[in-house]
């Protein structure tokens, strides 16, 4: 059992290092960053209904009704955080962008108390104003002041990260169900929101080349669709502050593609926010996870959900 533990550990590590190829992908591609939001959301979208109908997968219609509001919810708030994260990449490094963007989960940890009633320690408040001086590191301001710095892709990374974990928190209260049905909803909606946006933003024509369609196909299909199904079926089986702290694989591996494949330079003020940032959210994580016992009811819920996945 420990060795199946371990092996899912593992996926879940290499799942979100994968993650990490999205922003020198996205940069690739070469479209304004609203109309690859847009385009990611619907090729994925596509992509999972797809899938859904050729395995006949069936559909849940009470789950989906009690559950439309919130999930259509998400679909406009991830759409709110993709646009932002690629407006980022397009006014700052992929590596900046990146790091913070991962100011997410220090905004859960603050709404938690409030939205999710978790306890929120003196350990978080420290990580989160520790997460929040890396992030004045590494847009630029510590270097060239606030005249001279571009602060729009910070700004951008930090949209996307308010509606990333909006969308976490909009999640942590519907309850558990067919995740497959939850992701194809919220990206389909997210595809529809993102659609009226680009129209009345972008005026100019938009072309793709041979090259960029078929890395827009990776990003939609590689990138989301695919990993998206993984992702949901690994973090019910392992345990949930390793589902946090291994998610720091995504940012760390950013950082490392965007020096040695874009070739982008990171100040020693850069760096320094780099490692304040993802270690305050991991330090967090760690010491906001101490919880107490589970009862014998929970463990024999654990128990037969672990079942159902044998």
């Amino acid at each position: 059992m420990k060795d199946k533990t371990a092996l899912l550990k593992i996926r879940f590590v290499l799942l979100m290092a994968l993650f990490g190829l999205l922003g020198p992908l996205v940069r690739a591609i070469g479209l304004p960053s609203p109309v690859t939001a847009c385009l990611r959301a619907w090729v994925s979208a596509a992509a999972l209904l797809a899938f859904c109908l050729v395995s006949r997968r069936p559909i849940n219609r009470e789950e989906l009704k009690r559950t439309l509001l919130p999930m259509a919810a998400c679909g406009a708030l991830i759409s709110l955080d993709w646009i932002g994260l690629f407006a980022a990449y397009h006014y700052t490094t992929v590596a900046t962008a990146t790091v913070c963007y991962y100011i997410e989960p220090v905004l859960i940890l603050l709404a938690s108390p409030l939205l999710l009633n978790e306890r929120f320690t003196a350990r978080h408040l420290i990580c989160a104003l520790t997460a929040f001086v890396g992030m004045i590191f590494v847009s630029g301001v510590a270097d060239n002041g606030f005249a001279a710095a571009d602060i729009r892709g910070p700004l951008f990374a930090l949209l996307g990260a308010a509606g990333y974990a909006s969308v976490v928190l909009i999640n942590k209260r519907i309850p558990d169900g067919d995740s497959i049905l939850r992701t194809t909803v919220q990206l389909s909606v997210a595809a529809l929101v993102t659609t009226p946006y680009v129209l009345l933003t972008e005026r100019g024509a938009v072309s793709i080349d041979l090259r960029g369609a078929v890395l827009l196909l990776l990003l939609g299909v590689g990138l989301t669709a695919i990993p998206y199904i993984i992702y949901f079926s690994l973090i019910v089986r392992i345990p949930a502050r390793s589902v946090a702290i291994f998610s720091y694989a995504d940012p760390v591996m950013a950082v490392l593609l965007s020096m040695f494949l874009l070739g982008e330079k990171m100040t020693l003020f850069g760096l320094v926010g780099t490692v304040l940032i993802i270690g305050a959210a991991m330090i967090s994580e760690l010491g906001g996870n101490k919880t107490r016992p589970e009862t014998s009811d929970e463990m024999k819920t654990n128990h037969e959900k672990e079942k159902d996945h044998e």
